[in-house]
């Protein structure tokens, strides 16, 4: 397969991630499926290259990445290393929330991320949690308001590098009416933070997306970042964290559907069908059925690659959103069923756990279940398509109820 048909989609970001340092991060990608948790050495390597505070504006001490350039990180980390490059992105979402929180409300926001920045320092995101339907804007997690800020008590699962991370990005939901969704940094050595290693899965083994247990946990009103009302959705910063983790979640697909591509190449050069004397890549019929796999891709590539042009130009995220989930969307339709052609191309040997491409082929499953949920962005998308009210929260009323 010919990588370069990719090339003039992404930036270079060599600088960020050298190659070397992809090779050594990929050389780890077996052993952490295997054993199901995070390649430490490889996140003190990111470390290394001061990979936490790339997202944070030079002024702060940090790299300055936009949105493009930190989906191309993405999807270069993923093409070395899925698990690894999902459980950092929660991280970089997180930050380049902040970011945008900032550049909105110009508040001492920055403080946070002038730390993250100039010690380094690895975040974890609590946003995902059991019975929400993938909703973005809510959370069954309640806390009560108390002196000097709320406390209480719930989990949060999945939640990447929980038991790895220095701070964690956690969104609760307020008691009284009207409730209001928080987001704050907390330390991961708080009071009342527990990590449940329960992670045992299918595909993303190296994630370490644990559960993460609050037990009668106290958030300070001063490490509170944002702030909204509970199922809000007309909300700038709200749209903008919603573009940055679709484009950003879809870019470590991407590296990863990259990888896959590298791997059948090389398989089915060598792959031979004895009776025709030819290896499977020299042959009409085997390249026919990648033909349309790989045409999904440069589609999703480029069109990725656009909304976030457009994000770090300055375009309104409440205008863009529909855009970013609309690219989200085909990824969950694109990338697992290119990988599987890939697979179905190279035969039996696919199906080895010895070769990278059946791990590369469960890893890629795992696109289906990031929140908002694809029934979440169907429903959003198509009512905002015929003119009714949309919104990410699951609605089985109809419009006209969520008009009334």
């Amino acid at each position: 397969m010919n990588a370069d048909l990719f090339a003039g989609c992404w930036p270079d970001v060599d600088a960020d991630l050298p190659p070397a340092a992809l090779t050594e991060i990929a050389g780890r990608a077996e052993a952490a499926d295997r054993a199901g948790r995070p390649p430490l050495a490889s996140l003190d390597l990111l470390r290394e290259l001061n990979w936490p505070g790339l997202p944070v504006p030079e002024k702060f001490h940090g790299g300055g990445a936009g949105l493009l350039r930190c989906c191309a990180l993405q999807r270069a980390l993923g093409a070395a290393d899925p698990g690894l490059a999902v459980a950092v992105n929660m991280h970089l979402f997180s930050v380049g929330l902040m970011v945008e929180h900032w550049r909105r409300r110009t508040d001492t926001s920055w403080l946070l991320m002038e730390a993250i920045a100039t010690q380094n320092r690895l975040l974890a995101s609590a946003f995902a949690e059991p019975n929400l339907g993938g909703s973005t804007s809510r959370s069954t997690l309640v806390v009560d308001p108390v002196e000097g800020g709320w406390r209480g008590s719930g989990r949060k699962r999945p939640c990447s590098l929980a038991g790895e991370a220095d701070l964690v990005c956690l969104q609760v939901q307020t008691t009284g009416d009207p409730s209001e969704v928080l987001v704050a940094l907390l330390p991961t050595t708080a009071p009342g933070l527990r990590v449940i290693e329960d992670w045992d899965t299918l595909g993303m083994r190296g994630s370490a997306s644990n559960t993460l247990l609050l037990e009668d946990c106290f958030i300070p009103k001063e490490l509170v970042f944002y702030r909204a009302p509970a199922g809000r959705e007309d909300d700038d910063v709200f749209a903008a964290g919603v573009i940055w983790f679709a484009l950003t979640s879809t870019a470590c697909y991407l590296g990863a559907a990259q990888a896959a591509l590298r791997e059948a190449g090389t398989l089915l050069h060598r792959l031979r069908i004895a009776h025709l004397g030819s290896s499977r890549a020299e042959l009409p019929s085997y390249q026919a059925t990648l033909g349309d796999p790989v045409a999904d891709l440069l589609v999703l590539e480029a069109a990725a690659a656009d909304v976030a042009r457009r994000m770090d130009a300055g375009a309104d995220p409440e205008q863009l959103v529909g855009a970013a989930l609309g690219v989200k969307q085909q990824a969950v339709r694109v990338v697992p069923a290119a990988v599987a052609a890939l697979a179905e191309a190279c035969g039996g040997a696919s199906y080895s756990r010895g070769l990278a491409l059946e791990r590369l082929w469960r890893d890629a499953q795992a696109i289906r279940f990031h929140p908002p949920t694809p029934v979440a962005t169907r429903q959003f998308l198509a009512r905002r398509a015929l003119g009714v009210p949309a919104s990410l929260d699951l609605d089985e009323k109809g419009a006209s109820s969520a008009a009334s």
